[in-house]
């Protein structure tokens, strides 16, 4: 019922091990909001703020077999990956076009204590003139700095060309 547990970070005199229930794991596994979270592992003084690193999982049965937790302070500048969240609805879908998401997540820099569940991009820019969205397009907050490649593109939406139509010549007999 235990998961082994790794801390580590620049401020930790070692890394330390210690384990945690696969109950606590699956809690923090299932919350949509969480990037952060306060530990007190055993022999160190005081609560660290803590981000996800890796998680390890059989890849037979999916157990996680090992989660490696990095230490950081809370004004600490971090890099995280972080979900896109999707709002809106593009007038051009409704008008017939095809929404394409090309991404899902977007890498940025800020502090860990404001490090954001999501980063949102509202669908309705995707507009007659704006066809596709890129990176650049997210609405970062303060102290967020982009990490992903500006020009890449997260969503875009495809016309369709209109059928032209094609007069067939008259079979020769």
């Amino acid at each position: 019922g235990y998961i082994p547990v790794t801390v580590y970070g620049k401020n930790l005199k070692q890394a330390l091990s210690y384990q945690i229930l696969q109950l606590d794991y699956l809690r923090l596994a299932l919350s949509k909001v969480i990037q952060t979270i306060e530990g007190n592992p055993k022999g160190e003084q005081g609560k660290h703020l803590l981000l996800i690193k890796s998680i390890e999982s059989n890849p037979l049965t999916q157990g996680v077999l090992n989660i490696q937790f990095q230490a950081v302070e809370p004004n600490e500048p971090v890099e995280v990956v972080v979900p896109i969240e999707y709002t809106g609805a593009s007038p051009l879908v409704q008008a017939g076009g095809i929404l394409l998401l090309n991404k899902k997540t977007v890498k940025i820099q800020c502090s860990a204590k404001n490090i954001p569940a999501t980063i949102k991009y509202n669908l309705v820019n995707l507009a007659p003139g704006k066809q596709i969205a890129h990176y650049s397009d997210l609405e970062l907050g303060d102290g967020i700095v982009l990490k992903s490649n500006v020009g890449q593109i997260i969503a875009k939406v495809s016309m369709p060309q209109a059928a032209k139509e094609t007069a067939t010549p008259a079979a020769k007999k």
